[in-house]
């Protein structure tokens, strides 16, 4: 079968220019549906399921291969090259926005943009170092904890916190029902893999420019780790999103979507 294929790609919308959306962990590139449909009218739209989401064939995910976020990035570049794209601008949330950046920081000329939102180099505190990521060792260890011994209760609470919003609860159950089609295996390989990730040492080699899309009031990324993220990638920049919650292109497109068109109609350079 192929990458495309096996991550149940939709191409929509045609144009000389491609952009390629990646939903973030328990999600499903529906996610992406009204910011799609908008950047359809003028432009090829390319969306996908990530390895054990949505509809990807459940042969695309290996247990070792995504213990890292290496293996999304590389998942990433498969389907680039299966439908013959290069230079296009890679729009990830959260853990595929970091995908898109090792994809590009392996392969310079894969995209030419890259918007991240929601996106974290390590979300582990480095007292070493004095970054902050927003979770400590402890505290994402009871995570796991919790994830293994009942993922189903897990979930339930989870959703909501990430996703806020507590006046739509339609928003969370959504996700919730995404995040349980994980089986629990599966959601601790790659919630360990995403949670316990240290890429800051290859930001500097993301050399497209891109645009750090970060909402204020983000349980999972706090506003120090994104302003570490926009300064560490060479051509990065900083937008603030008055948003809460992770998930900013879910409850609120619009905004993301006036956010970004400045930066994606500059031209790349």
């Amino acid at each position: 079968m192929r990458p495309s294929q096996a991550h149940a790609t939709r191409v929509q919308g045609s144009g000389n220019q491609t952009y390629i959306l990646g939903h973030g962990l328990g999600g499903t590139q529906a996610h992406w549906e009204v910011v799609a449909e908008h950047l359809q009218q003028r432009a090829r739209v390319i969306t996908f399921d990530l390895a054990g989401s949505g509809a990807c064939d459940p042969s695309v995910y290996s247990p070792i291969r995504h213990a890292s976020i290496l293996g999304f990035a590389d998942d990433l570049a498969q389907i680039c090259t299966d439908l013959e794209v290069r230079g296009a601008t890679f729009i990830g949330h959260s853990m595929s926005g970091m995908a898109g950046a090792l994809a590009a920081a392996a392969d310079p000329g894969l995209f030419s943009k890259l918007v991240m939102v929601g996106s974290s180099a390590r979300y582990l505190d480095d007292p070493a170092t004095g970054y902050i990521g927003g979770f400590s060792r402890v505290g994402l260890d009871e995570m796991l904890a919790s994830i293994e011994a009942d993922f189903m209760m897990w979930s339930a609470g989870f959703a909501p916190y990430v996703m806020g919003h507590a006046e739509r609860p339609e928003l969370a159950n959504e996700f919730t029902q995404s995040l349980r089609q994980y089986p629990p295996d599966v959601a601790y390989t790659i919630l360990n893999a995403a949670f316990s990730s240290d890429f800051r040492s290859y930001m500097p080699l993301v050399l497209p420019p891109t645009l750090v899309l970060q909402g204020t009031d983000d349980p999972a990324v706090p506003l120090v780790a994104a302003m570490w993220l926009a300064d560490a990638i060479p051509h990065g920049e900083l937008e603030l999103l008055d948003i809460v919650g992770h998930f900013p292109h879910v409850v609120d497109p619009e905004s993301v979507i006036a956010a970004m068109e400045p930066f994606l109609e500059r031209a790349p350079g």
